[in-house]
């Protein structure tokens, strides 16, 4: 082959390429969420936040949004993944470092998409996977208690991934493999409670999480756990 047509199959060949990763970029892009004023924690239904402390309980959510010595929700705690180490993201209402700055809207795009409240994507260490499904009532709940606890301003360090997976965006890759949210179809062979457990169990509990056989890339395989 001639210089000139191989120059021509590196042209066509950067085009092409250049398309694609201009198409993967406006798939991965997410609109930021404006911020709002932190809500004021006496507007707050207590029967509403008593039943978003026990989602929480049920979530075992300072689990990982808490570090060793550190304040409950603050964040800090490290998760640590063959891909690297994510430290767990501070959920207090403190509007600088924390959530007190996301609006219900934002909120629910975090738990149901895995989308922060700026539009960057979040690692599905966060199990969104499995609070997609977490019904509207209960996202309400949550945010609720969230937001009537004590802000912390505290900023965990900065997670420490294997490249490229610290560019956030490749993270929309990884959704458009692996993540499939459907929606729980209760089964009315069984009893509400039955039912009941199953909800929790599949979202805020995110049993399978810890609890079913990982994948190519950690994706969870709850089919093989008989999910």
């Amino acid at each position: 082959m001639s210089r000139s047509g191989i120059t021509r199959k590196l042209i066509w060949a950067a085009a092409a390429l250049c398309v694609c990763v201009l198409i993967f970029a406006i798939f991965a892009y997410r609109p930021a969420i404006a911020a709002v004023t932190r809500p004021d924690p006496r507007l707050f239904d207590p029967a509403l936040v008593a039943s978003g402390a026990n989602l929480a309980r049920l979530g075992n959510c300072v689990s990982c949004h808490q570090s060793a010595g550190g304040r409950p929700y603050a964040g800090g705690y490290p998760v640590k993944t063959p891909f690297g180490t994510i430290y767990g993201s501070n959920i207090t209402p403190d509007p600088a470092t924390g959530i007190g700055a996301w609006s219900p809207a934002a909120f629910r795009r975090a738990m149901h998409e895995g989308v922060g409240r700026d539009g960057s994507h979040l690692y599905p260490a966060f199990p969104y996977t499995h609070y997609a499904n977490v019904t509207e009532s209960d996202l309400g709940a949550l945010y609720a208690f969230l937001m009537t606890r004590p802000a912390v301003r505290s900023v965990p360090p900065a997670n420490t991934m294997i490249p490229p997976l610290g560019f956030r965006p490749v993270l929309a890759g990884w959704k458009l493999l692996f993540f499939r949210p459907q929606p729980i179809t209760p089964d009315a062979s069984q009893s509400a409670v039955w039912n009941r457990g199953r909800y929790i169990g599949e979202t805020l509990a995110h049993c399978t999480a810890c609890h079913s056989p990982r994948g190519l890339f950690s994706a969870g395989e709850a089919r093989r756990a008989g999910l």
